[in-house]
């Protein structure tokens, strides 16, 4: 099923599946309208879907569901085909959960799905957030965003569930300003991301963090991460989410050296990173 985005109703629409990419649009900005709303949500967790299925209804919009990942019923061989324990040690301050390693491999799922189809980008949610009502005025921003000069976009985050970040203002998108980060903030719950961006991220394999803090690491994925204010989505905070527990990352026991030296690290290479990015 393909989804769309329509002006008067601020819904998305459903259109046939036989309708190819090109028949939909003559251009990028038509096709920017045409954008699927991926939600991930474990099998075992319908109550969650019913919450964000309610929420969708109240806006108008329609979804299509992927089955997270489960790391309770993941493999040892299906996580060691796209994660690697010795870089974690090497390279992150503590020890990946099960979960977090799940989540991981949900969002690649995610990302795969967008390259299987037709379409230039998808809307990636997880299963525990809250939608503002401007999420079904997205269509507009994203489709001028598409003819601007910033079309070449990776990832475009829709929230900042946690520590907020500092941004900087590049343009105006009718109610939507975009702009950039000096450091993405932490999270993935709601996110556009290109099908550029999907194949750098699916690129970066084996992972050893989790897929939002990978997000911050720009210069080693290579997807650059923007943001759409004011954020649309926002994780609901009642109660952990089923694909992932901030609570048991802040629990984990952390290497000390490790999590020095990674600041380091980020801290240098991050700036030598914008430094780049600033050159005519």
């Amino acid at each position: 099923m393909l989804f769309t985005f329509s002006s008067q109703k601020r819904s998305f629409m459903s259109v046939p599946t036989d309708v190819s990419a090109g028949m939909m649009s003559r251009n990028l900005s038509d096709n920017m309208s045409f954008l699927p709303l991926f939600l991930i949500n474990l099998d075992r967790s319908p109550h969650r879907l019913k919450d964000v299925d309610d929420s969708m209804r109240e806006l108008g919009l329609d979804y299509e569901r992927v089955p997270a990942v489960d790391g309770r019923a993941t493999s040892t061989a299906e996580v060691n085909a796209v994660y690697s324990h010795k870089l974690n040690v090497e390279r992150y301050n503590y020890d990946l959960t099960q979960g977090e390693i799940a989540c991981y491999m949900s969002h690649r799922k995610a990302w795969k799905k967008l390259l299987d189809s037709d379409h230039p980008a998808a809307i990636v949610l997880e299963d525990d957030i809250v939608l503002s009502p401007a999420f079904a005025k997205l269509h507009d921003a994203v489709a001028d965003i598409a003819n601007s000069k910033y079309a070449n976009w990776d990832i475009i985050k829709l929230a900042q569930p946690f520590k907020p970040k500092a941004s900087t203002p590049l343009d105006a998108f009718g109610d939507f300003t975009l702009v950039d980060y000096e450091k993405p903030p932490m999270g993935a719950c709601g996110y556009l991301i290109s099908r550029q961006g999907a194949k750098k991220m699916l690129s970066r394999t084996p992972f050893f963090r989790p897929v939002d803090v990978d997000m911050q690491w720009q210069w080693e994925t290579g997807a650059h991460v923007l943001g759409l204010l004011p954020y649309t989505v926002d994780n609901s905070h009642t109660h952990e989410s089923d694909i992932f527990s901030v609570a048991n990352r802040h629990e984990a026991k952390r290497r000390g050296w490790v999590r020095l030296k990674e600041q380091w690290r980020f801290f240098w290479q991050n700036r030598r990173y914008h430094k780049r990015r600033q050159r005519p």
